[in-house]
């Protein structure tokens, strides 16, 4: 298989990446107006080309600590199967070529890493959409 495009994006100080055709967009973060009785990880909603879209703090899904969005912060504007997110992260890094073939499951399984590859000197941890949706159906409950 070819490779494919993936964008690169960091949470502290791990380094993650999506698959480009999941990714609609990626905007400067800004406040999303709140939703009262969400999760805690729903940051609000943001209306994005016509379309009401929740905006879910990346770092809460993960399990890591909450901070302050910045002037890096960005939000990755999400097609999933059957809805669109935006998740905000710390900044956004590259985009990455990468083969599927590559992309390993850890030998222990782990909730919180689906998936790594090795991109030059540096670990990524490859995120799919379909453990993106199976986290947030989780925590929405």
């Amino acid at each position: 298989m070819d490779k494919q495009p993936w964008l690169t994006f960091s949470l502290e100080d791990t380094l993650y990446a999506l698959p480009v055709k999941d990714i609609r967009e990626v905007s400067p973060w800004s406040r999303p107006e709140p939703v009262p009785a969400a999760p805690q990880m729903v940051e609000g909603i943001i209306n994005s080309r016509g379309e009401i879209v929740t905006v879910v703090d990346a770092r809460l899904l993960l399990g890591l600590p909450a901070t302050d969005a910045d002037e890096d912060s960005r939000t990755m504007t999400l097609e999933l199967p059957g809805e669109t997110i935006g998740l905000t992260v710390d900044r956004v890094g590259e985009i990455a070529q990468l083969d599927e073939r590559d992309i390993e499951q850890p030998h222990t399984p782990q909730a919180a890493i689906p998936a790594t590859v090795q991109v030059d000197d540096e670990l990524v941890v490859a995120l799919d959409i379909s453990y993106l949706r199976e986290l947030s159906a989780k925590e929405g409950k």
